[in-house]
C-alpha cells in the first residue's frame, strides 16, 4: 500500500481519493465487509491513520456513498459509455464511480472531482475519464432524469422486497439511500441530561440519538463508561424479557455486547456465549469500559451443552443484515441470495440448540437485523410448526412505546427502516418471542 501511494504524499486529497480506490476494490472485487478493509488501512503506522481526522473521514465518506448509491451510479454511467461499464478494467470502473459521486452526491467543487479523477487514471485510460467526467458536468439535467429512472438495489434485493412488502419497498430503499444513520446511545441513567451533555435528543427512557459526526471514544461519558453504542431496534430485544433484579438470562451470539450490557444493567446474571474469539475480545473490552461483568462462554451455540437450564434467552441470530444497509451499504454488493438461503438453515439449527437450554414456561426472544421473512417470520411459524411445546408469546403494545403500529398480527415486532424517518429512521430489525409450554 505504501509504495502505492508514495509519489501522491503531497497531496493529501488525493491520497484520500486513492485509498478510497483500494478499498472499493476490495470490498466489490473480493467480497470483503467494508469494516474489515477500512479498519485494515486503518492499522497502526498505515498512511490512512497518518492522516487528518478531516481527510479520513472524506476517504470513509467517498467509499461508503460510492456503496450506498452503487446501483444508479452505475446505471447513469452506463448511459455515458459507448461500452459497458463492467467491460472497463475494475480500477478505471472504480474511479469513474467515485468521481460521479463527487459530482452528484457530494457536490464537490467540478475542477476537484474531474482533475483528481483524470489524474488517478493514467495511461489511455485518462481521455475516457476525462471525457466521462466532463460530459456528467455539461448534462446535469439528463442526469436527474437517470436518475429518476435508475434502479435504487440490486434487483435480487429489489424483487423480494416487492414481493414480501408490496409498495413499502420503495420506502425501504429511500431510508436506505437518504437517511443518514444516526448514532443511538443506551445510557446508564439520565437520559435527558445525556442529550443535553452531547447535543442529541431523547428516544426513550434508556435511548438517546446523536447527530453528530465526532469521535466517539472523545465525547464525554465514553472513558467513565456512562453509555455505550447500541441502535435503538437492537435495545428493544433485551425490554421484552421483562427483567427482574437477579434473574439468570442466557445472552446467545453476545459478542460485541450490547444486549449482555443491557440485562446486567437491569439487574440480570448473564452468562453470554459466542463462537468468535475476537468478538468475545471486543465482549470483554465493552464490558470492562462499563465496568459490567458477565460470565463469557466462547463456544458455538450448536455444540454448547448444559444440564442448567434458563427461563430467559436472547438469540440475536447471525443474519443476511439486510435491515442495516444505510450503515453498512457493502452488504447488498457483496451477499446473494444464496447467502440468505444458507443463513436460514443456520437460523434454525442456532434455535433449536437455544431451545433445548430453555426450561419449561421460559421465555426465548429471537431477533436479526434482517428484512427477509425467511430470517424473520417463516424461520418462528416452521419452528412452532415442528415443536409443539413451543408458541407465539405475543408482543403487546404497552411493551413497545411508539412502535405498537409495528406489531404483526400474529404479535411479532417488524420494525422497517424508514419508521421514525422524521428523526433519522430505525435499523431494519424482526422479533419474536417465543415461551416453551408443556
Amino acid at each position: 500500500m505504501k509504495k502505492n501511494l508514495k509519489k501522491f504524499n503531497n497531496n493529501v486529497g488525493l491520497s484520500a481519493r486513492r485509498i478510497a480506490i483500494e478499498i472499493l476494490l476490495e470490498v466489490l472485487d473480493k467480497s470483503t465487509p467494508l469494516d474489515d478493509v477500512f479498519n485494515k488501512y486503518l492499522q497502526s503506522g498505515s498512511y490512512l491513520s497518518k492522516m487528518e481526522p478531516e481527510d479520513r473521514s472524506f476517504c470513509r465518506l467517498l467509499v461508503s456513498s460510492t456503496l450506498r448509491n452503487l446501483t444508479e451510479i452505475d446505471f447513469i454511467l452506463n448511459k455515458f459509455l459507448k461500452k459497458s461499464l463492467n467491460k472497463s478494467p475494475s480500477k478505471v470502473q472504480m474511479i469513474l464511480r467515485i468521481g460521479i459521486v463527487q459530482i452528484i452526491y457530494l457536490k464537490t467543487p467540478d475542477h476537484a472531482a474531474t482533475n483528481t479523477s483524470v489524474e488517478m487514471a493514467g495511461g489511455k485510460w485518462k481521455s475516457l475519464i476525462n471525457a466521462i467526467m466532463r460530459s456528467a458536468l455539461r448534462e446535469r439535467d439528463k442526469i436527474k432524469i437517470y436518475q429518476e429512472e435508475s434502479p435504487k438495489t440490486p434487483l435480487w434485493l429489489t424483487e423480494r422486497w416487492r414481493a414480501e412488502w408490496g409498495e413499502n419497498y420503495i420506502n425501504i430503499e429511500n431510508a436506505h439511500r437518504v437517511l443518514s444513520p444516526p448514532i443511538d446511545l443506551c445510557v446508564k441513567e439520565d437520559p435527558l441530561v445525556w442529550a443535553d451533555k452531547l447535543n442529541g435528543y431523547y428516544i426513550s427512557n434508556k435511548t438517546v440519538r446523536l447527530n453528530n459526526t465526532s469521535l466517539i471514544s472523545d465525547l464525554e461519558g465514553f472513558e467513565s463508561g456512562d453509555w455505550w453504542v447500541q441502535d435503538y431496534s437492537s435495545q428493544i430485544p433485551a425490554t421484552l424479557l421483562n427483567i427482574k433484579k437477579g434473574d439468570e438470562v442466557l445472552d446467545l451470539c453476545a459478542a460485541p455486547g450490547g444486549k449482555t450490557s443491557q440485562l446486567v444493567a437491569m439487574g440480570a446474571e448473564v452468562t453470554s456465549i459466542d463462537g468468535n474469539k475476537k468478538r468475545i475480545e471486543r465482549l470483554k473490552e465493552n464490558l470492562s469500559r462499563l465496568n459490567y461483568t458477565s460470565s463469557i462462554i466462547h463456544s458455538d451455540v450448536r455444540d454448547f451443552k448444559s444440564e442448567k437450564k434458563w427461563s430467559k434467552i436472547i438469540l440475536d441470530a447471525p443474519c443476511s443484515s439486510t435491515g442495516t444497509l444505510r450503515r453498512h451499504p457493502d452488504i447488498m454488493h457483496i451477499k446473494k441470495e444464496n447467502d440468505i438461503r444458507s443463513l436460514e438453515k443456520l437460523q434454525s439449527d442456532l434455535l433449536l440448540s437455544s431451545w433445548k437450554l430453555l426450561s419449561e414456561n421460559g421465555s426465548l426472544i429471537y431477533c436479526t437485523c434482517s428484512l427477509e421473512v425467511e430470517e424473520g417470520e417463516n424461520q418462528i411459524f416452521k419452528f412452532i410448526k415442528e415443536n409443539k411445546d413451543a408458541e407465539i408469546e405475543r408482543i403487546l403494545p404497552g411493551e413497545v412505546s411508539g412502535l405498537k403500529e409495528l406489531i404483526t398480527e400474529d404479535g411479532l415486532l417488524r420494525i422497517f427502516p424508514d419508521h421514525l424517518s422524521e428523526i433519522g429512521g430505525m435499523d431494519g430489525f424482526f422479533i419474536a418471542r417465543l415461551k416453551k409450554v408443556s
